[in-house]
């Protein structure tokens, strides 16, 4: 509303001000009114918003579990410390156990030339511009061109490169010996190769072979399996294995199990039923009537959210499909609106029936023809998505329809600022004007008055 400046009678006494001031707040009436208006369709937005990011949640957890490697996920136990054993975050994981020795550990090709050697690393070790490194296995061969012929200059050069597939060490055999050692990057059998192009340090010779990384799986008919690295892949569907030491002669044979991560997956079933709970609550929040002197939240009453919250507790009470009831795999409605999860019987139905009990949650039947899958992930899925949808979703309708409503009462408000404005300058002509009247009227009182008593 505006206000604005004094214009206190100076004849007539009033106080004028407070007169406008008064009757501005009764112009001033509907402004008011379309004020309490927006601070009430701000509530609630803000209830629309707040059940928005409850219904996010759940939608997030329910996609969790309707990923297809959620149901797959798997843990891997290692009876030695030798042996690292992970299981795959995605795809298959096999449950089942591998008994096996580490027979030898993968490495990589060195070649040194020992029988030769400069008095200092800036000493020159070769009369040729170029180098070659040849691997064996491949019969590929990799040039380096050398313009220090110098050990250290060898060294940097062969280091310097990306493409030849080794690394250079400068190494003193004795004090003032220095000679030449070249190592393959990679490990395994394949990694061995040849050397030419160095002729001031006599032949290289293998200091350590490459070769391959040995698993002798089993006890009775046991057979080898080999890596090129220390890590194993798919001895079993989803499994790897890291050998990190030779098992001992003396030492047991490794055990690997993998077995179903029933804790992690409960632990995701568990996080979908919070996330619903927690969706029902602020439901029941925003939509409550006031009760004596505790007031109503901001939606009370509201048929759609309320409406959203039975969509909520009816993915439950309508069993899934064919299979029957939510029960059978721990989940259930509680008399007061919310759902309960019993870990151990979950656990219990999938670790008996892995297939099936998953088949409770993403199911392959739509027996009520809706076009929604018969398991509670597949429902959880398509409720919430349809109330949370950007642009199109329930929720987000709502919250638009809210603002848009927000900004049109703000814009009535605006213009009620221009009348008010208007209608307090023309009262302050107004009562300018009365002042102005009644001081010439008391001033022509006043020469009357002398008049006649001169007249006197």
């Amino acid at each position: 509303m505006v206000t604005g400046g004094s214009v206190d009678g100076l004849v007539s006494g009033l106080q004028t001000s407070a007169v406008i001031a008064q009757l501005m707040q009764v112009e001033a009436a509907p402004q008011t009114a379309l004020k309490a208006k927006v601070s009430t369709q701000q509530k609630v937005v803000s209830s629309y918003q707040s059940i928005n990011t409850k219904m996010s949640g759940l939608l997030s957890a329910a996609k969790a579990l309707a990923d297809p490697t959620a149901w797959k996920a798997a843990s891997a136990t290692s009876s030695s410390d030798s042996v690292l054993a992970t299981t795959s975050p995605t795809g298959n994981n096999q449950s089942g156990s591998v008994t096996f020795r580490v027979k030898q550990l993968a490495a990589a090709e060195s070649r040194v030339f020992s029988s030769g050697s400069v008095g200092a690393t800036s000493d020159s070790i070769t009369s040729s511009s170029s180098i070659s490194i040849t691997n064996t296995a491949t019969g590929e061969t990799r040039n380096l061109s050398i313009t220090d012929t110098s050990l250290k200059g060898v060294v940097d050069a062969i280091n310097g490169s990306s493409d030849l597939g080794v690394k250079a060490s400068a190494i003193q055999t004795a004090p003032g010996k220095y000679t030449l050692q070249v190592t393959s990057a990679q490990t395994g059998a394949e990694s061995a190769f040849t050397i030419s192009g160095i002729d001031g340090l006599g032949a290289d010779v293998a200091a350590t072979e490459g070769s391959d990384a040995i698993l002798t799986i089993g006890t009775t008919n046991a057979f080898d399996i080999s890596s090129s690295s220390n890590t194993f892949k798919g001895v079993m569907d989803g499994l790897t294995i890291t050998a990190k030491a030779r098992t001992g002669d003396n030492d047991p044979p490794v055990t690997v199990n993998v077995a179903s991560d029933t804790d992690g997956i409960a632990s995701k079933v568990q996080a979908m039923i919070d996330a619903a709970n927690a969706a029902l609550t602020e439901i029941g929040t925003q939509t409550k009537n006031s009760s004596g002197s505790v007031p109503g939240g901001a939606l009370a009453g509201n048929s759609s959210m309320q409406q959203l919250a039975s969509s909520i507790l009816q993915t439950v009470s309508g069993g899934a499909g064919s299979l029957g009831s939510l029960k059978d795999v721990g989940i259930e409605l509680t008399r007061d609106g919310q759902l309960t999860f019993d870990k151990t019987r979950f656990t219990a139905a999938l670790n008996a029936d892995p297939v099936k009990t998953q088949s409770y949650f993403s199911a392959t039947t739509d027996t009520d023809n809706d076009g929604v899958k018969d398991g509670l992930v597949d429902k959880m899925v398509a409720m919430a998505d349809k109330a949370t949808q950007l642009n199109t979703g329930t929720l987000a309708q709502l919250i638009t329809s809210g603002n848009n409503a927000i900004t049109d009462l703000n814009d009535r408000i605006s213009d009620w600022d221009v009348r008010l404005k208007a209608r307090q300058e023309t009262l302050q002509k107004q009562f300018t004007a009365m002042e102005t009247a009644l001081g010439s009227l008391k001033n022509q009182s006043s020469w009357l008055a002398g008049q006649l008593s001169s007249l006197g």
